[in-house]
Order: C-alpha cells, then structure tokens, then sequence
C-alpha cells in the first residue's frame, strides 16, 4: 500500500522530498532527453498541478531545481500552492546525465546503432553523482527541516543509488535495492539527513500516491 507523505518536525534531520518532472511528449515518444530543454505536455502539466496540490500540506522551508524547462514548469505548480515560494535556486548540478551523441535520438536507434553501451555514452555516471552531491551537501548545511527539490528520473535513480551504496544510506523496510530505478512522473522520493550523526535514510522512494495509485516507468532505458 502507498504511504502518505508527512513533514518532518525534528530541528536535527532536515527531510528532502524529490520530485521527478511531470510528463514530456519526449517520453511518450520514447526519445532520450538528457539535456535537451523540453516541454511538459498536457498531462504532464496536470500532474503538476495534482503533485502541487498534494503537497500543500507540507510546510516546504526551501526548494532547488534543475533549470530544464520541465522541472521549472513542474516546480511552478508546487510553488503554487506553498508559502515559501520565493525561497528557490534553479541549478544546472539537477540536470539530467548529458547523454552525448544518443540525445535525442529515438531509444530504439540509440540500441540500433550503439547496442546498450549507448548508457555509457555522454556524462560519466560519477559526474552526474559529483554535481549532484555538491547540491546535496548545500542542502544539508542549511537549517531547513523540509526541503523539496525537483529533478530527473536518471539523477534521481543513480543519485539514491549513489547515497545506499557509497554514503551507506538506510532503506526504509519497505524499500529494496531493486526499487531504486527510475520512478514515475511526478513522483516523490523522501530521504531524511541526520544533521547530527551525518547520516541518512531513504524513507520513501517513487511513492504516486497523489496520481491515486502505484505508477512505475516500464522502459527502465528511457530518460
């Protein structure tokens, strides 16, 4: 069963809810992104709107979002409905991985025409993780209890991964390492950073409880 999301109230962990952006007609379509600067469709926009409007219960103190145009537009919906919504930074570190020559290729030519080393092409896996990180320890300097930031399935996928294996984050007990893979639009991913132990846990990963059930991206290749 899908859990509802909560705020934190503890002065020592400051909570990060992840937001994936809302649909793109690229990922109907089945293109690879990567850095391309693509719209939300319509759909896209009312998940927006939808994840928004769940998140209002929450008393978000800051947000931080990758600059791409779907998660500015995504994010505008959040910021909609909160107090805080001048407290924002858009950043390039939030991007999605820059897949080199396959951006904007079809997935199906990607595999044509590099077979699946086309993941390899591009942004190294530890450089996505580098930029990403050094957001993240910003984060966990601030004195925020609840922080959203909105970004990519590929950032948020690998950057997990990143925090369970190298960071020796904690999983939740409902929460498996095959679960850390791409999540569905919109969705929200918790993870609390104990400011005093400076450790972690993954409380939440891809929970849709806002689309009104439990949604996951079949094309794990697609971003």
């Amino acid at each position: 069963m899908t859990r509802e999301i909560t705020d934190n109230k503890d002065s020592d962990i400051t909570r990060v809810f992840i937001v994936r952006h809302g649909q793109t007609d690229h990922n109907v379509n089945k293109i690879l992104q990567g850095h391309l600067d693509t719209d939300l469709n319509e759909l896209g926009k009312q998940q927006a709107v939808t994840v928004g409007k769940y998140l209002s219960q929450l008393p978000i103190d800051y947000f931080v979002s990758s600059d791409l145009t779907r998660c500015r537009e995504t994010i505008k919906e959040v910021l909609a409905y909160q107090n805080n919504k001048d407290n924002v930074k858009y950043t390039s570190n939030l991007r999605e991985r820059d897949m080199g020559h396959c951006e904007g290729m079809y997935l199906k030519d990607a595999l044509a025409q590099f077979g699946p080393a086309f993941r390899n092409l591009g942004e190294k896996e530890e450089e996505l993780c580098a930029r990403v990180e050094t957001e993240w320890n910003t984060i966990s300097k601030l004195n925020h209890k609840n922080v959203l930031v909105c970004t990519h399935g590929g950032v948020i996928t690998r950057f997990t991964n990143f925090l369970y294996t190298n960071m020796q984050y904690e999983l939740d007990e409902s929460i498996t390492p095959h679960d850390l893979k791409v999540p569905f639009n919109t969705s929200i991913t918790v993870i609390d950073i104990n400011k005093k132990t400076n450790t972690g846990k993954i409380q939440q990963f891809g929970n849709t409880v806002h689309l009104g059930g439990n949604f996951e991206v079949k094309d794990q290749l697609l971003r």
